[in-house]
């Protein structure tokens, strides 16, 4: 092999060597994309409560739990526990398609708090949790879902390809009493476990929204978990942006 040879290999060798990373680095999407309506925004508040990961829960969330027990067949629950006026319930979700990442029809169930306040995620990581003592898809505020990324003995989770999502992609909810609603993200971000914008997340009044997280970014062996975690949400489709006529479509 002459010299000549050898240089135009070793270039080449490298070439193959920096090409692949860099083809994976330009193949990621943005950490962020999009943004929020000025309806959906909520500027956080320094209440001196250092639990981060801690789901707040509506005030009217005792009231509603016991007037869904009460009224179960008529669909409607009372606004607080004087019971003086009732609204109606938007029907429980039971599955979501998000076809830009080939999400199709997965199972939707309902999830809680963990001891720790932390909302439970599906142990299946093919399930996705909607957190039930927040609103249902369609309700004043958002409706809130979540799953695992992925699992070691599972494989790929239903939304491992949540951060691909992008501003305009369609979010479908099927509804338990037959319904679908549509959705359209308007804003993906990505943000550091530990910061999370639990005020923003966990809205309960406003005009309707749905937000969907996963966790994402750099996994730590050491932890045994993932570095970040990202959220996409999304309004309902055909809402303007616009923070009168999106507030004037909320479900009352």
């Amino acid at each position: 092999m002459t010299a000549r040879t050898r240089w135009i290999s070793l270039a080449l060798g490298a070439l193959l060597l920096l090409g692949a990373p860099a083809v994976w680095f330009l193949s990621q999407p943005t950490p962020s994309a999009g943004e929020l309506p000025d309806a959906m925004v909520v500027e956080p508040t320094d209440d001196g409560d250092d639990e981060v990961d801690a789901a707040p829960e509506p005030p009217t969330l005792e009231a509603d739990r016991d007037a869904d027990e009460d009224n179960s067949a008529t669909g409607e629950v009372a606004d607080d526990e004087t019971a003086t006026q009732t609204r109606t319930r938007a029907p429980k979700p039971v599955s979501v398609s998000i076809p830009s990442i080939d999400v199709d029809g997965a199972e939707v169930v309902e999830v809680g708090l963990d001891e720790n306040r932390a909302v439970e995620i599906p142990d299946d990581v093919h399930q996705v949790g909607w957190y039930n003592r927040g609103p249902r898809p369609g309700e004043d505020g958002n409706a809130f879902m979540t799953s695992h990324i992925d699992s070691r003995t599972q494989g790929r989770g239903v939304l491992f390809d949540l951060r691909r999502s992008e501003p305009g992609d369609l979010i479908e909810v099927n509804h338990e009493d037959g319904s679908t609603t549509q959705w359209e993200v308007v804003h993906r971000e990505r943000i550091v476990k530990g910061s999370y914008p639990m005020e923003q997340v966990f809205r309960f009044d406003g005009p309707p929204g749905l937000v969907i997280d996963t966790c994402g970014g750099p996994f730590d062996p050491n932890t045994g978990s993932y570095e970040n975690i990202d959220i996409v949400y999304a309004v309902p489709l055909g809402a303007d942006y616009d923070t009168t006529d999106l507030a004037g479509s909320a479900t009352n």
